[in-house]
């Protein structure tokens, strides 16, 4: 028999980082709340496209919103429009803003009654198996509440030890919203130490960021689960780091690609990994993961220098992050990388060396990785550095991260000219083009390599075309990459002599104006069409390698 209370999950996002994708914390939390009989609904959407009224219609009795510091503000908006329609309404918001702030947000917001510490589904399924019986919330762990006028914290709740026993998260949004990927999370926790990330805090300071994985085949079983019943083959692994394991078993991610290819199974996915993950591949496990379906990957490599890989705890060093890029794209499998330029302990001769290797590797192509700086978030060991050398400011940015003084003041200026002019500009055309510009380096050589691996075979003729096609896209990016590093070079040099706002300005528009951008994207995207043409003029046609049908 059904529960008696009815439960809505929501994610909602800010039209501006509005990327609709799977939300698999609630899912996973739907489903174990499903387990338990109780009604939920899940939705995921952009403030202005939310149906109010059906929220209204159903009348849920909890609404569980997930928060991400970039969506405090409207998730707040959103939930107190609802309040006045729905006032007996429960609102609970989780995910790892309310964990790290979530006394903060409590106190800040009184539509919000509850605050879900770390993992969710252990947390919400209590607190709604409370508010059911209408028994007490204190004794529900890895939770935040008023109490007349006082905000409790409950003690944490221990992390689920053996993922295999939650059932398969919920796959409403992945149908619901039609989308091509759907995200598995085949572990929780991670083996590395970022001194800028938060992670720690999330999973819980007793345990530290204490991996747990799941079994070869409960992964694989899900897999297929999606395969089988939705139609959908292109994933997204997105574990912290996927080549993680526990120590009695350094073969987990091997057995995993292992039974993939043994199910018969035709997917690809994109996953995470450290850039010294190449030295623990040959050959045989090469030819493994790609017959498996791996086609895109991002390294945290952050930095092309030695010592702010030292800052940020790195354990690969420069050559380690050189040589994996250069490994995996010879092997045919798109690289993308996360990057900072920018910290407050910057250099002119860092700087230097991170344009260095952004050129080398083709990756100063992406103008973000150029203007990208770090994010300090609270609780991470990077901000009690940061705070301890009277370098921190209080106040955050809109994306939750502390602003923070930079050791050299003029690098200061640069950073924030080049931020707020393109990465925080909206109206910015010239980001615009060049952030169609860097979805090449993933998306559309994820695609060539996919084409490569799965349809050369069965079409032989058009080997020459995606090789013409590829050359030409990286002779594009190559002349933007040149571009864009001289740029950034003289930009250097110019702060190096004395900060100039009017020299800034001119260095800029030579080098990055709308015109120039716009061509080049123009360039990458006729390339691009060009390849559907010639590949459907030889019988295949873009239904065969778009939706990826078994």
């Amino acid at each position: 028999m059904k529960k008696k209370t009815k439960i809505l999950l929501l994610s909602i996002l800010t039209e501006k980082n509005a990327i609709i994708t799977e939300e698999v914390g609630i899912c996973s939390i739907a489903a174990v709340l499903e387990e338990d009989r109780f009604e939920v609904s899940l939705v995921n959407s952009t403030r202005s496209y939310l149906d109010y009224d059906k929220i209204y219609s159903d009348q849920p009795d909890i609404i569980g919103v997930t928060m991400y510091s970039t969506t405090e503000k409207v998730v707040s908006e959103v939930c107190l429009k609802i309040k006045r329609h729905l006032p007996n309404a429960i609102f609970v918001i989780g995910g790892y803003w309310p964990t790290l702030y979530g006394e903060k947000l409590i106190k800040e917001y009184s539509v919000f009654d509850y605050a879900v510490v770390g993992e969710g589904e252990l947390v919400f399924k209590n607190l709604a198996n409370i508010i059911e019986n209408g028994d007490d919330v204190s004794s529900v762990k890895g939770l935040i509440y008023r109490n007349a006028g006082t905000v409790i914290r409950n003690p944490r709740e221990k992390l689920i030890e053996n993922l295999d026993k939650l059932p398969f998260p919920r796959r409403d949004l992945l149908m619901n919203n039609k989308l091509k990927y759907a995200y598995i999370s085949t572990s929780r926790g991670c083996n590395g130490n970022c001194s800028f990330c938060w992670h720690q805090n999330f999973w819980g300071t007793d345990s530290g960021n204490r991996w747990r994985g799941r079994s070869p085949e409960n992964v694989v079983d899900e897999i297929k689960q999606i395969v089988q019943k939705y139609g959908v083959n292109r994933f997204w692994f997105i574990d912290d780091s996927f080549e993680d394991h526990e120590p009695h078993n350094p073969d987990r991610m091997w057995q995993i690609a292992r039974r993939i290819v043994n199910e018969g199974l035709n997917i690809t996915y994109e996953t995470y990994f450290r850039s010294e993950v190449y030295k623990i591949f040959d050959k045989e496990k090469m030819e493994l993961i790609k017959a498996s379906g791996l086609v895109g990957i991002v390294f945290g490599t952050e930095s092309g220098n030695a010592e702010d890989l030292k800052l940020y705890r790195k354990i690969a060093t420069v050559e380690d992050n050189l040589k994996s890029i250069e490994y995996f794209r010879e092997s045919d499998i798109a690289v993308d990388i996360g990057f900072i330029n920018f910290n407050p302990y910057t250099t002119f001769e860092k700087l230097r060396m991170n344009v260095d290797f952004l050129e080398k590797t083709c990756f100063a192509s992406v103008l973000y990785y150029l203007i990208e700086r770090c994010g300090i978030t609270k609780f991470s060991p990077l901000y009690y550095k940061v705070k301890n050398d009277g370098l921190l400011i209080e106040d955050k940015n809109n994306d939750g991260c502390y602003f923070y003084h930079y050791v050299n003041e003029d690098i200061g200026k640069l950073s924030d000219f080049l931020y707020y002019k393109y990465h925080e500009n909206e109206d910015s055309k010239v980001y615009f083009y060049a952030k169609k510009i860097g979805s090449i380096i993933r998306e559309e050589f994820k695609l060539i390599n996919y084409l490569k691996r799965n349809f050369i075979p069965l079409y032989p003729e058009i080997k020459d075309i995606i090789r013409k096609n590829e050359e030409t896209a990286w002779n594009i990016l190559g002349e933007v990459n040149r571009s864009n590093a001289t740029c950034f070079r003289e930009l250097v040099d110019m702060t190096e002599a004395g900060w100039n706002l009017e020299e800034a300005e001119v260095i800029t528009e030579k080098y990055l104006n709308l015109e120039y951008m716009k061509k080049m994207s123009c360039l990458l995207e006729q390339n691009r069409l060009s390849l559907y043409v010639k590949l459907n003029s030889k019988g295949l046609s873009p239904e065969k390698y778009f939706n990826l049908q078994c």
